[in-house]
């Protein structure tokens, strides 16, 4: 029998593989890939957004903000969270709206920089799923997501680099997130605390242009 990450994880798959728009944000990415999700022929039981759990309810939770699951797939009593990152490089174009053409160029993704910290918030992700899925008996796995169109996140930062342990190039990754400087301001700030994941995991980048521009997406089954 298949398992239910399985089968949302080749979900993710077909909608990263067919996608042709330009998605603005990360909020933009979470409803489309939600909106996919609900319409797909494996008929999931609910499909949720925001989905709350109290961090008072996972040991070992180290940060101070709750916990809000980009999206929780439901079928046949067994759960499966989607964490979602999007980060992006500034991109211009015309848009349409009302059926016209603007005139103008619009910024639809913003330069956001800081890969350092974009590369904490994905481990940030498996770790949260992992806490999930230790505390809740119906969730067996879940998925950790990472889509970009700056191909900085796909490169190992060198050796001496502070955010080296959090790096996201292709191959197996370390247990330790951890700064190599804990005196660095992002060490020090509460929202960027070290820790570590459960195993070594594996990153495979995937690469495919939308709008000509050049993206790249991992996915990492936790």
């Amino acid at each position: 029998m298949t398992k239910l990450i399985d089968i949302v994880q080749q979900d993710i798959f077909a909608f990263l593989d067919s996608n042709e728009e330009l998605l603005f944000n990360e909020r933009d990415f979470q409803m489309h890939l939600a909106t996919w999700l609900r319409k797909s022929a494996n008929d999931y039981d609910d499909v949720d957004v925001e989905y709350y759990v109290p961090k008072i309810e996972l040991p070992n939770y180290v940060w101070d903000s709750e916990l809000r699951l980009d999206i929780v797939v439901k079928k046949d009593g067994e759960y499966c969270p989607v964490e979602l990152k999007y980060k992006t490089k500034k991109v211009e174009r015309q848009i349409s709206r009302f059926d016209e053409i603007l005139d103008d160029k619009v910024v639809v993704m913003k330069n956001q920089g800081a890969q350092d910290l974009g590369m904490y918030d994905f481990w940030k992700d498996v770790r949260r799923i992992e806490l999930v899925r230790n505390r809740f008996a119906k969730v067996k796995g879940g998925l950790a997501i990472f889509v970009t169109n700056d191909a900085l996140y796909t490169k190992a930062s060198r050796p001496e680099s502070n955010n080296y342990l959090l790096n996201m190039n292709e191959g197996k990754h370390s247990v330790i997130k951890h700064w190599q400087n804990e005196n660095s301001a992002c060490a020090k700030m509460k929202s960027y605390k070290s820790f570590d994941v459960e195993k070594e995991y594996f990153i495979n980048w995937h690469h495919r242009n939308v709008d000509n521009i050049p993206f790249h997406y991992c996915v990492v089954n936790v």
